[in-house]
């Protein structure tokens, strides 16, 4: 199947391998957002993104990692899905309301989500960034989850996924932080189909180029990460490296929309939706199996 999606922006590398290809994101737009508030009746063609701030799957322990589970319906002992997607979430963790909401959203579009605690119960607070007050230390928090850590349960996952969870193809979204280890994980053996990745954060030149499989990105203009400069380059490296791919750009939407933004603003409101049917649509292309 040949990819037919316009490809538009792109990416700033550094002139050494060990440069990020995007920046730090500026922790001052980082922060947990509302909750979702607003409904939309219909079937999940028409609901998007779910905002009724009730989750309804499950935390479960398995293979010695918490993970919360989104079941799509009719899901049960005998019937299963081969179909499953690995969330990797920002640095909020998997407890914060609006993770779990997208992660049920994905699961009503016929995906078996498995979203691992990726910081074993120590997510930086949901207002610590926000908070003038707070005396949260980034820095320390950064050194307590080193990336061979979070590694480390991200393939518990999925090998839980594939294993007791019987997925037999997986895919991966990641936001913010979770962007980078979708990268990661979509290189050659590492357990993910096919990925998708919202405001990806610090991802490194040669993580893109070792892609692969296919990739889909969302990138917001007001977020300071993803320059143009960055997004060009980004693209460069995947039209260059023959990849399978699909990026998209949205007007007024900051790092970290997808997940958590002001949904009174049309435009972000808009932008959240967009990210979560691209997603959607991707996996439906590239890891369902054809009907």
């Amino acid at each position: 199947m040949k990819s037919t999606f316009i490809q538009i922006a792109a990416a700033l590398l550094a002139t050494t391998s060990n440069v990020l290809a995007h920046g730090e994101p500026d922790l001052r737009h980082e922060h947990a957002g509302d909750v979702f508030s607003k409904t939309h009746g219909g079937s999940w063609h028409l609901n998007g993104v779910l905002h009724n701030g009730n989750s309804t799957g499950q935390t479960k322990s398995i293979g010695g990692e918490t993970l919360y589970l989104a079941y799509p319906r009719g899901y049960g002992r005998k019937t299963k899905t081969d179909t499953a997607i690995l969330y990797l979430t920002d640095i909020f963790g998997n407890a914060l309301v609006n993770n779990r909401l997208l992660a049920d959203s994905l699961a009503k579009a016929g995906y078996l989500v498995v979203m691992p605690d990726l910081f074993r119960g120590d997510p930086v607070p949901a207002d610590a960034l926000s908070d003038p007050n707070s005396t949260f230390n980034m820095t320390a928090w950064r050194a307590h989850h080193p990336q061979s850590q979070v590694e480390t349960i991200i393939e518990s996952a999925i090998n839980s996924t594939r294993g007791e969870l019987e997925a037999e193809k997986v895919a991966a979204v990641g936001y913010c932080f979770g962007g980078k280890y979708v990268a990661r994980f979509l290189a050659e053996g590492r357990g993910v189909d096919a990925g998708f990745t919202a405001h990806p954060s610090a991802v490194l030149a040669e993580e893109w180029e070792a892609i692969a499989g296919p990739i889909s990105i969302v990138f917001g203009d007001l977020d300071a990460s993803n320059t143009p400069e960055n997004r060009t380059n980004i693209e460069s490296i995947f039209f260059e490296g023959n990849k399978t791919y699909q990026t998209s750009l949205y007007a007024n939407a900051e790092h970290g929309f997808a997940v958590r933004t002001n949904l009174t603003d049309k435009k972000k409101a808009f932008a959240q939706e967009s990210a979560y049917f691209q997603a959607v649509r991707w996996f439906d292309a590239w890891v369902k199996d054809d009907e």
